[in-house]
Formats: C-alpha cells, structure tokens, sequence
C-alpha cells in the first residue's frame, strides 16, 4: 500500500464522563484517563495506537474545558493547538459538527478520521492503523464517507448496528460494502439475531469523510447546527474566537450525530469497511471484565488483592495503602477507591445508573 495519508486528520473524542464505571470514572477524571485495562489510561493507549500509524501533529482530540489539563499531562507530545475545547457538553452533533468546521477552515477540506470514543478497547492494534489507511485512501478516490465497522461476537445490546448490503469490492486488502440503515442499541432478541447473521455490523463509531461533505450534511438534515457552525468557523483562529464559540455553543441541540445526521443519509453517500480490530466499546464494568477474560470463569484483578476461590468476578483496588481479600466470590464486581467502594453483582452494573441518581438526590455529588 503506498504512504499516502499525509492529508489524513486525525480527531479523538475524549468528552464522556462514563457515570456506569463509578467509582474509577468520575466527573473530574472520566473513564478515558483512568488506567482500565493497564498501566496507562485508555487515552494514552488510543494515541500510543494512533501514532503507529500517523505524525502526532495530525491528532486533534476534542474535549471539555475541565479536561484539557489531562489531557496534556497524558499527551505531553501533542501540539496544544490541536486541542479542540468544548465550552460546553452537547453531544456529538455538536463535537463532531465543531471538529468538521474547524479542521475546514485550519487544512481546506482534508480527509477526517472521526474515532468515538477515547475509551475503546482494540486488541489489534496494527490492523486499526492498515484500515484507517485504506478508508483514506478510498474517500480520496471516490468523495464518500468510510464507517469503520466491525463483526459481533456475541449480542450486544450497549452497542448500535450498521446493516450492510452486498459487498462492492476488495480495497487494499479490506472488503467494502453497501451501506444499508443504521439500527441503535436492540434489545436481546433482536441483537441476538444479528449476532448470527452476516447482515450486521456493530458500530464502532468510526467514520472517515472530507470535511466539506460532513459540512454539506449538517446542511441538509440539521441546518441549525450548520449555520451555527459556519458562525464558529468565520470567527476561529480571530480575535472574536472565544466570544462567538461561547455565545453559540450552548445553544446546539443535545443529539446524537447518529440520529441528527447519519440516519438520514442515502445509501449511496456512505460505504461500510468491514474490520477485524479486536474492539470493544468498555461502557460497563461487566464489559471489561469479560473482554479481558480468557474464558468466562477467569477473574480480573488489580491492585492490593488476595483472593481465595472466586469466579467469573472483576476486583479492582486502587487505594493503595489498604489490602482487600475476596473468599468464594462469584460473577461479582469489586471496584474500590480512595473515595468510593462498588460492590455489585455482575448482571446487575446497569443499576450504577440508579445509584448515580440517588447520590444526586442526596446532594452527595462531591462524591461523583
């Protein structure tokens, strides 16, 4: 494959605050700068992963204001031009929408790797950067948009669904096919039946396009958003900048892209690059521990503990300066902190939610 991705702008979302994964995510540090699965925080390991491939001068990331010091303290490399802040949180209309009009004005309509999120797990670390290449390369050559998908290995019902059609051809080694519809987070039933079939995709949220074409979408199907935008990108880089984004920010709609924008695209505007990256969206403890399992009745441990005979259970210690023992233990979920102690049986981490709610209630947010 020829190098010839110089154009290829790279954007990481970092904006999610992962309430589901408390007490380790919280407000202050998300899940995406907390050490998950290593040493180092999912962020550092998306840029790490990121920079196999690509100049660290071509990775942007999006963020809120409170973490822009994380992520130049985890990022100590890239360029702090490159830090596109989010005055204020409205979803990824807005993100995506922000990160379009600004690398348009910065670079004249380059090529756009959009990765969402910074919290995702990828176990094969080089196949990501070869598909990353060729999604390029095809939207150079043929002016649609890439979506990055890849095959369900078992039925996920935290995730969305790419339906696929027929595949159009083989590029660089990938196999291209047609993009059908967009489908949001099934129940069991329905994700059970696109886990068996070939149809389906799951979506990992990776969308390669020219910012010129993203630009020309949110004209059509959300044009409010458009012409805030084109208010934002006229003023970036003046005098005016920080003035105009804080006034228009906040006023986006809090959407989803994918119901504002992606649902609403032709067929023949998108194509789908069928990928094998060894990916998992980590929203959940219950998904951590079992991607990082082996086989199911593997426990995952961390930290200062001593276990005698459990099973199929995740325990994390993060304190430090105390030691936790765990007898008999099964699918159970430990997760304690300096400030926070989770203790909830495995098919039961949706309840965090719940249990977020209740502290709100309380006024105890300090604590979130």
């Amino acid at each position: 494959m020829k190098n010839s991705h110089k154009d290829l702008k790279i954007v990481l979302f970092c904006g999610g605050t992962g309430t589901r994964m408390w007490p380790m995510s919280k407000r202050d540090r998300p899940k995406q700068f907390q050490p998950l699965v290593s040493e180092k925080s999912m962020f550092q390991s998306a840029v790490e992963r990121i920079r196999k491939g690509f100049p660290i001068k071509d990775v942007f990331v999006v963020t809120g204001r409170p973490y822009v010091g994380l992520v130049v303290d985890q990022a100590p490399d890239l360029p702090l031009e490159n830090i596109i802040i989010e005055p204020d949180m409205r979803d990824t209309l807005a993100a995506v929408g922000l990160a379009a009009a600004v690398l348009d004005k910065k670079f004249g309509n380059p090529t756009v790797a959009a990765l969402w999120a910074a919290d995702h797990l990828i176990k094969n670390d080089d196949e990501f950067v070869r598909v990353l290449q060729s999604a390029y390369e095809y939207v150079e050559e043929t002016g649609q948009i890439v979506s990055i998908d890849v095959r369900p290995t078992y039925p996920n019902v935290h995730v969305g669904y790419i339906k696929i059609g027929k595949m159009i051809r083989k590029f660089n080694g990938s196999a291209i096919f047609e993009y059908v519809k967009q489908v949001e987070k099934p129940d069991l039933a329905t994700a059970k039946k696109f886990a068996a079939g070939w149809e389906y995709l799951w979506h990992a949220g990776y969308k390669v396009w020219k910012t010129e074409k993203m630009l020309s979408l949110y004209k059509k199907h959300a044009p409010k958003a458009y012409d805030s935008l084109i208010k934002i990108q006229k003023a970036w880089g003046t005098d005016e900048q920080e003035t105009v984004i804080q006034k228009i920010y906040p006023s986006f709609e809090k959407i989803s892209i994918d119901f504002a924008v992606y649902e609403k695209v032709e067929a023949k505007e998108m194509v789908v690059l069928s990928a094998d990256l060894g990916w998992s969206d980590v929203g959940a403890w219950n998904i951590l521990k079992d991607e990082l399992s082996e086989e199911p009745q593997d426990n995952i441990i961390k930290g200062n503990v001593i276990d005698i005979g459990s099973t199929d259970c995740l325990i994390y210690e993060t304190a430090k300066d105390k030691i936790i023992s765990t007898i008999g233990l099964n699918e159970v979920i430990v997760v304690d902190t300096p400030d926070g102690l989770l203790v909830c049986a495995k098919d039961r981490v949706a309840d965090v939610k719940k249990f977020i709610e209740k502290v709100k209630e309380k006024k105890l947010e300090k604590f979130l």
